[in-house]
């Protein structure tokens, strides 16, 4: 049994876990630098969440202006706002959400005056079904000069997101230490602690969302939190304190201010403490934590609840919410294979990342990619699974388990509650999946349950650590230990540079497609061709010149335009090549790689717009032999509404480009 006053608390460690002589000698620096893996984590986990919180427009993730409609609502009078029963008529259609988050958040930027806040316009030609608009959801063009002070809270609450997302990976790693090296903050198990925190940490999605105004970054801290002291609480020796019991209930009671998700929380509670009670072998223990904890938690979070009831006639707002969201909601829905599996397919893409407002995706192979990762960490995590189970069923190998962990009572804790808390979590997102369709299948609704699962996956590297050594692999254990934790946090590091650099970034970057003079090689249109309000056809290439040496694969039609004047219309530019009549390929689209749509351009503006178009072997053999003129048809179509655009002075509503 440990000696040290702090740790007796708790069970008894192996004893490969108990702290050496040697250990007590050190200085404080030297224990604080056993801990410079996670801190080094926690470190990138800092920067990558802040470059997402600079670097990602404002306003450009999901829900963000109605969360930070919030904040402006009890700035602007002191309270959370009242929500109504009928649809679109909520002044913050964020309303109905408990309001820790917001208040913190109207504290935080009480100095800044924001209500230029209210100067913001959304993008009228956005559509979640298309790109025809445009990849913002919002109109961001002046807003440094129009909304400076709603520019500079939103940043700072930005900031607040990042501090609670940082404070879930403390909770990670200590939740770590608690269960894979013994209650000792100095004690072993730093290296699953670490790669926990690092798996959660470098999430791209995870650091996303942090870097964002967004309340699931409280109730995720809230659940790390609570995660860990219900497993502290079920691993202690000795009955607790009444202020230890209150104190969990009063994070219980926060996490329910945050958003409601931290319900699964309470059953959890119930469940440590009847743990502790049964070791114990005293039912007073048990009704002591029950009712201390359920009072303090009664006490934190009630008033909100009882606001609730009187205002809307049940506790949660349930009613309201499902009232006012009533075109979203849906009562009908069917369990299907295919319905879950549609699920599947949208929770776990958007689990890794799927940025914006659920528009900027990673390319196909690097979901296909993430699929591998994922079923090999799904391996490790059954084994350790597995091992526990082994090494407590068969004593043999319980002496010498196959884990570098320990299959001991923390191990089994830490499987209980990271067990119950993915199904209550899995059920509940379910449920709200099932109530709001593909709005409601986001993997950060999974969130919650991210501590768990990051410890099951530290847990799990863990154990395949151990398999090594037991496998007579010693030199590979050695060697995958914390050489393999770094290559997984260089592996993550690259992720998030890819997913900001090289996917949100160019979403939202103009593209340089403006030219002052037409290039030598450009062949020259010989007559007006000016779509209606401002689309002039100056100048055309096509990559092969001619169709005989067009080639099956990828080949480029390059297109000029000229603006002839200044418009708010858009319009979506449409390229078909024709074999005589019949259809063989097309490229439609906004132009400028799509970001560069008819109501930016500038009066007199050249616009280069490059066109991808792909033959199959067959339509490359097709058009080299055809007696049929070969040609390019180009129209436009205006975007919302779909009528045509025609020619000046004309009825014609498309041209033809020959392709000799």
């Amino acid at each position: 049994m440990l000696t040290d006053k702090t740790n007796s608390n708790l069970i008894e460690t192996a004893p490969s876990d108990k702290p050496k002589m040697a250990v007590r000698s050190f200085g404080f620096l030297k224990q604080f630098l056993k801990h410079l893996p996670f801190l080094i984590v926690l470190g990138l986990f800092i920067f990558w969440a802040g470059s997402y919180s600079q670097n990602v427009p404002l306003w450009e993730t999901p829900d963000e202006p109605d969360h930070f409609a919030y904040v402006q609502y009890i700035k602007d009078t002191g309270g959370p706002p009242i929500q109504s029963f009928e649809e679109g008529k909520n002044k913050v259609v964020t309303g109905h959400h408990p309001p820790l988050y917001y208040f913190l958040g109207a504290l935080l930027t009480s100095p800044t005056d924001s209500r230029d806040f209210s100067k913001l316009k959304p993008n009228k030609y956005f559509s979640f079904s298309n790109s025809d608009g445009g990849i913002n959801v919002f109109d961001n063009t002046n807003e440094q000069k129009t909304m400076q002070g709603a520019v500079s809270a939103a940043h700072a609450v930005r900031w607040l997101s990042i501090a609670f997302s940082a404070g879930t990976l403390i909770c990670i790693y200590l939740a770590g230490l608690l269960v894979f090296g013994g209650p000792s903050w100095a004690g072993g198990g730093r290296a699953p602690a670490t790669a926990a925190a690092a798996f959660a940490g470098l999430l791209p999605q995870f650091a996303f969302l942090s870097g964002a105004i967004n309340n699931d970054n409280a109730v995720i801290f809230f659940c790390a939190l609570s995660l860990y002291l219900c497993m502290r609480l079920a691993l202690f020796q000795r009955k607790p304190a009444w202020w230890e019991f209150a104190g969990l209930g009063a994070v219980i009671g926060l996490g329910m201010l945050a958003k409601y998700n931290e319900i699964v929380f309470i059953p959890q509670v119930g469940v440590a403490v009847g743990l502790l009670a049964w070791r114990l072998r005293s039912w007073k223990v048990f009704w002591q934590g029950a009712l201390i904890s359920g009072a303090a938690c009664i006490a934190v979070s009630g008033w909100w609840f009882v606001r609730s009831q009187l205002l809307y006639g049940d506790p949660a707002g349930w009613s309201m919410w499902r009232s006012s969201f009533k075109s979203a909601y849906s009562d009908d829905f069917k369990w299907t294979w295919a319905a879950l599996d549609h699920f599947w397919s949208r929770w776990f893409d958007s689990w890794w990342g799927v940025f914006g407002w659920f528009n900027v995706r990673f390319e196909p192979e690097i979901y296909s990619r993430l699929g591998w990762a994922s079923a090999f960490l799904a391996v490790c995590s059954v084994g350790l699974i597995l091992t526990m189970v082994i090494g407590f069923s068969w004593g043999k190998i319980r002496k010498k388990p196959l884990a570098g962990l320990a299959a001991d009572r923390r191990m089994w804790v830490m499987g209980l509650f990271c067990g119950l808390t993915l199904t209550l979590v899995g059920i509940s997102a379910l449920n709200y999946a099932a109530s709001f369709g593909d709005a409601g299948t986001q993997g950060r609704y999974l969130f919650p349950a991210l501590p768990a699962l990051a410890l099951l996956v530290g847990g799990g590297l863990g154990w395949l650590i151990g398999w090594l050594r037991f496998s007579g692999l010693k030199w590979l254990a050695g060697g995958v230990s914390y050489s393999g934790l770094a290559v997984g946090v260089v592996v993550l590091v690259l992720l998030n540079q890819h997913a900001l650099y090289n996917t949100i970034l160019p979403a939202y970057t103009t593209p340089e497609v403006v030219i002052k003079d037409l290039p030598t090689t450009a062949i020259r249109s010989t007559e007006t061709k000016t779509f209606w309000p401002n689309m002039y056809l100056l100048a055309y290439e096509i990559e092969p010149q001619t169709k005989v040496t067009a080639k099956p694969g990828s080949f480029k039609l390059t297109l000029y335009w000229q603006a002839q004047r200044r418009t708010e219309d858009n319009f979506v530019l449409f390229v078909h090549l024709l074999d005589g009549t019949q259809f063989v390929t097309g490229a439609d689209g906004p132009p400028g790689f799509g970001r560069f749509q008819t109501y930016k351009w500038g009066k007199a503006n050249i616009i280069k717009d490059e066109r991808t178009l792909t033959l199959t072997p067959e339509a490359a053999q097709q058009i080299k032999s055809s007696s049929n003129p070969i040609r390019f048809m180009l129209g436009w179509t205006k975007s919302p509404g779909g009528e045509r655009a025609q020619l000046e002075n004309t009825k014609t509503e498309e041209i033809y480009i020959d392709w000799k």
